[in-house]
């Protein structure tokens, strides 16, 4: 998990890139990294969207072109919401996992959004790391607990991350769509006795 510069060293001289400066450049594994991230969390979307599909008759449906038109990815997320509490019984296992994922996903994005939205900087004292800082915080002196220190697994870890939730929501496809592999629910078994939805499918 990134840890906050003031924390890592609270010494260290920052880099910001501004125009001109190309922190990424500087460390080009480091930013292949961040770019297969960023990437992953695509397939994650990609994911979302065929399991509101299925949820609503397939391609041709009109509610998959309402969802298409969606440009807010907020927006996506309400629609898929209200799109799964239609299509599964209240109170069912299935809405429960389902919701689980959708809370992962909403952990996971965060984490998307400062690798597309925030600004990049690196520092001469840290050769192993690039450095993400919210742009809000640029904006007078620097609190360097608001930088943030990224390492090799720090981006291996996101991407993890979105694969796993990625496995997830392909194994429920196959719940939603009756896949032979869910026989007797044992997919959906699994599914719930996953670490990371079983904690929220119990909270």
């Amino acid at each position: 998990m990134p840890q906050p510069l003031s924390r890592v060293n609270p010494n260290a001289s920052i880099m910001i890139g501004n125009a001109g400066d190309r922190p990424l450049l500087r460390h080009p594994e480091l930013a292949a990294l961040a770019a297969e991230a960023i990437a992953s969390w695509a397939n994650v979307e990609s994911f979302m969207l065929k399991l509101f599909v299925e949820m609503f008759g397939g391609n041709e449906a009109l509610a998959t072109n309402i969802f298409l038109s969606l440009n807010n990815q907020s927006a996506k997320n309400d629609a898929i919401r209200a799109a799964a509490d239609s299509f599964f019984e209240n109170g069912s296992d299935e809405l429960a996992v389902f919701r689980a994922l959708l809370a992962i996903s909403k952990t996971n994005e965060k984490d998307r959004n400062k690798l597309a939205h925030w600004t990049w900087g690196d520092s001469p004292n840290l050769p192993d790391a690039l450095l993400l800082i919210d742009p809000r915080t640029t904006i007078g002196d620097l609190d360097k607990a608001s930088v943030y220190v990224y390492r090799e697994n720090d981006f291996r870890s996101i991407i993890d991350a979105n694969d796993r939730l990625c496995g997830f929501g392909l194994q429920f496809k196959f719940v939603i769509s009756g896949h032979v592999a869910n026989r007797d629910g044992e997919l959906l078994r699994e599914l719930m006795n996953e670490p990371e939805i079983s904690q929220r499918v119990g909270g």
